[in-house]
């Protein structure tokens, strides 16, 4: 009986293996590619529905806000790569607007980027030292640290809103070379080296392994400690000089500067096809993810559609993006 039971059952798993294969392909395509084909439609739906989108002064918005947002989303991807999250890039943004404004003649402006570098460092450290020292989950340790730094910045600010952006900082966010505006060419360079750190150096295979398995890293001699604590910094190095270009981009410093950059950047990650579960992702997918988001929100914005479609569109990518990540994840678990 069960000899005949077995047989019935071959023929209708040989049948389903297959299936499973092609339905395993189809997800695997989608979080590979739907970001750029999204944002190709897009493009094509605002030749028809906006054309005002394709002005020169549009374009160069859209370009300047992609830019700044790339930036801070290089430092998220590898956060997530390895199976973290940081949810305080917002807090910093604010803090490094904030403490560049302070220079406003230039005189001291080497001294006042090693202090923002420095207010980097340290952020990414504590961030990394909670995570893999006292074993916080990544969510709680970083919004921990984001509650404690946005509480003094209220303080130093004494609960001002705004001030202007100084001339250096304007220049660093609205200026260009050859055409091609500054804040491009600083997220470009910085997303062609980070690509290569992470193809083409051990810590960057590392930052995959930890992800991937991190168990398996620590018994194979991987620094998986080290290496999150170092995914931490680098995440906030780049929060840094993302303020720096959203302060300049913009023309003003508001300690509520970058208060959704925590929640777009990590939608851009995953939207671009970074894994949650870590180990899988790639920043040119995350760089399409940042220019994806820009793009549907300042459609919404030349559409002149109520603010809440901005949400409803992000939500709506996100969560599809999630659900596909998800999808993926569990027919590589499944598939032999």
């Amino acid at each position: 009986m069960t000899i005949a039971t077995n047989a019935a059952q071959t023929p209708a798993t040989e049948q389903t293996a297959p299936r499973r294969h092609r339905a395993a392909r189809v997800v695997d395509w989608l979080s590979r590619y739907s970001a750029i084909s999204t944002t190709a439609l897009l493009l094509v739906l605002a030749a028809v529905l906006t054309p005002s989108f394709y002005d020169g002064g549009n374009l160069r918005t859209v370009i300047l806000q992609t830019s700044a947002l790339g930036i801070v989303v290089l430092g998220q991807t590898v956060v997530l790569l390895v199976r973290g999250i940081d949810m305080s890039v917002s807090a910093i943004v604010a803090i490094t607007g904030v403490a560049a404004a302070s220079n406003k003649g230039g005189e001291s402006l080497w001294l006042t980027l090693g202090l923002v570098i420095l207010i980097g460092i340290v952020v990414g450290v504590v961030n990394g030292l909670l995570i893999t020292w006292r074993k916080v989950p990544p969510f709680i340790a970083t919004f921990i640290v984001f509650i404690v730094a946005s509480g003094g910045l209220l303080a130093y600010t004494r609960g001002q809103t705004s001030g202007s952006a100084p001339a250096w900082l304007r220049n660093l966010g609205s200026g260009s070379i050859s055409g091609l505006p500054l804040p491009f060419i600083v997220w470009i360079v910085m997303g062609a080296v980070l690509l290569f750190v992470l193809k083409r150096t051990i810590w960057g295979r590392h930052v995959y392994s930890v992800g991937a398995a991190p168990e398996a890293s620590r018994h194979a001699g991987v620094p998986v400690a080290l290496v999150t604590l170092s995914a931490y910094v680098l995440c906030a190095l780049c929060a840094v000089v993302g303020g720096l270009v959203y302060s300049g981009y913009l023309g003003y410093v508001d300690r509520n500067l970058g208060t959704n950059i925590n929640l777009n950047s990590i939608a851009a990650a995953i939207v671009g096809g970074v894994a949650f579960s870590g180990g899988r992702g790639s920043v040119v997918g995350a760089a399409v993810g940042a220019v994806l988001l820009t793009v549907l929100t300042n459609i919404v914005v030349v559409a002149n559609l109520p603010i809440y479609w901005q949400l409803i569109a992000q939500g709506m990518v996100l969560i599809f993006a999630v659900t596909i990540s998800g999808l993926r994840d569990r027919w590589a678990r499944n598939l032999p």
